[in-house]
């Protein structure tokens, strides 16, 4: 379902392979395919779980400049927290450990970074062409929500959803329709929307559901920073 929003003007940014490298070399972080057996790449028709599968080894040719993908939900909101605080802005995510799991919780009216809510995905420029893979630029998309949006989702000259991005919005595995990854049982699925290029051909847009553990070489990330949203939600985190 889509989030019920109060949508005001939201910088967005796009994230890189060479953003997340920053971020993992200057934090020394592991993401969730790292500790959790590998990520997941579609091969023969099928997915497989490869060990050494990651945002730096995805199976495929990616540059710097590249969307980086292989990376879970969790990766992302805390590539959010770790941006914001370097540029010092308020931190918009907050993790609360209790005695089973860890409760991450949202400021919507922060100015720091965050992954946006479904209404805010929907409301950015679409990609009239069709599929592109990564790293490849879409023609000039005219779009009446680029001014609220200006340089769409993506950034300046970013690029269309040729992926699957995490949303902030929770979702449900059973009803979504998609590739369940993994299933620790232990966090609430999230909205996945993009266009997915293993299904479809890549040329209608997709919606679905993973574990917010899953990363996949269909799976990447996108911020918004500013305010856009009311109210607070949680999510469970082992």
């Amino acid at each position: 379902m889509t989030s019920q929003t109060n949508e005001v003007h939201a910088e967005k940014r796009k994230v890189t392979v060479g953003d997340f490298r920053e971020f993992v070399s200057r934090t020394s972080y592991l993401t969730d395919c790292e500790r959790r057996g590998g990520g997941w790449i579609f091969v023969r028709k099928k997915w497989e779980q490869k060990p050494d599968a990651s945002w730096d080894n995805p199976y495929m040719d990616q540059g710097e400049d590249d969307p980086v993908v292989l990376v879970s939900w969790h990766d992302a909101v805390k590539f959010a927290n770790w941006k914001s605080a370097r540029e010092g802005l308020g931190q918009a995510y907050t993790f609360v450990p209790t005695d089973k799991e860890c409760l991450v919780s949202v400021d919507f009216a922060s100015a720091g970074y965050r992954l946006p809510t479904e209404r805010e995905w929907e409301a950015a420029p679409r990609d009239p062409v069709g599929p592109l893979m990564p790293g490849t630029k879409p023609r000039k998309n005219v779009n009446a929500v680029e001014q609220m949006f200006p340089g769409g989702l993506w950034g300046e000259g970013g690029w269309p959803s040729d992926r699957l991005e995490w949303c902030w919005d929770p979702g449900d595995l059973a009803g979504e329709g998609i590739v369940n990854f993994s299933k620790t049982g232990l966090a609430q699925p999230r909205i996945c929307r993009g266009r997915n290029t293993v299904r479809q051909n890549g040329r209608q847009p997709s919606r679905g559901a993973c574990d917010p553990f899953a990363a996949a070489t269909t799976l990447g990330f996108s911020l918004v920073g500013g305010v856009s949203d009311t109210g607070t939600h949680q999510v469970a985190e082992d």
